[in-house]
């Protein structure tokens, strides 16, 4: 097993409680688990038609709609857009891998008239018995424009989560060739309300103009995509082989 040290030391580590504090506003055969998957697996619009066994992702594209999220500082890029750009690969790419794959949203639209109506609607989605693995996609942005680069937060008290969430950032920082960080823990609704394990990815910060410029090419929202992939894919195999330290 890779060990997953976070190497930026304390700065590191006070910038992240900084940023915490600031922005609350498959090994291929791991992906596979304890579940059968098929060689390939469509996305997934009518739930009484994936097998019993299947593996289940619900895939969240923050915002939306009339809730556009943050804005680029230098491009003026919509958070939403990238969201479901980001959502929509990796749904690509577990689908491709075998995966089910629901969506909460699959155009520019909200899913819900108000805000409370949407989030409401996505409760419902993340909270299907069916769903095996939550990830929800957003972008991040701070008062220092200095401060850059992806991020996991995980539910607070939850073992599952949180080995999720190190996986994830693990693999994600290893794609994109960005320093190690450790995943965070909070309590938020996107990782509150779900039965199963969850996570947020932030996948970097929309006010810093090296990350921005960098989240919207195709070939860096890839990467990012298969960071993402991967470590479900090593959470997954920890998990078959009993590993869960």
């Amino acid at each position: 097993m890779r060990k997953r040290i976070n190497l930026r030391g304390i700065s590191d580590l006070l910038l992240t409680l900084l940023v915490i504090f600031g922005t609350i506003s498959l090994a291929w055969i791991g992906l596979t688990g304890t579940k059968s998957v098929p060689v390939s697996a469509e996305p997934a619009e009518d739930l009484s038609n994936i097998p019993s066994d299947a593996l289940v992702i619900l895939i969240d594209a923050g915002h939306g709609g009339f809730d556009g999220g943050a804005v680029g500082s230098k491009t003026g890029v919509v958070e939403a857009d990238l969201n479901l750009e980001v959502s929509k690969k990796l749904e690509n790419e577990l689908t491709s891998r075998g995966c089910y794959v629901i969506m909460t949203r699959s155009d520019a639209d909200a899913i819900g008239e108000t805000k409370n109506k949407d989030m409401q609607a996505r409760k419902a989605l993340m909270q299907l018995e069916r769903v095996d693995i939550v990830i929800s996609i957003h972008m991040n942005k701070f008062k220092d424009s200095t401060v850059s680069g992806p991020m996991v937060f995980y539910m607070k008290g939850s073992d599952r989560g949180r080995l999720l969430a190190e996986s994830v950032i693990f693999s994600i920082c290893e794609k994109t060739g960005r320093p190690q960080r450790a995943a965070n823990p909070e309590d938020l609704f996107v990782l509150r309300v779900p039965k199963a394990p969850s996570i947020l990815v932030e996948c970097g910060f929309l006010s810093n103009s090296e990350d921005e410029s960098l989240l919207v090419t195709t070939d860096y929202q890839q990467k990012l995509v298969k960071g993402i992939a991967d470590g479900i894919a090593d959470f997954l195999a920890n998990e078959k082989n009993g590993d869960t330290e």
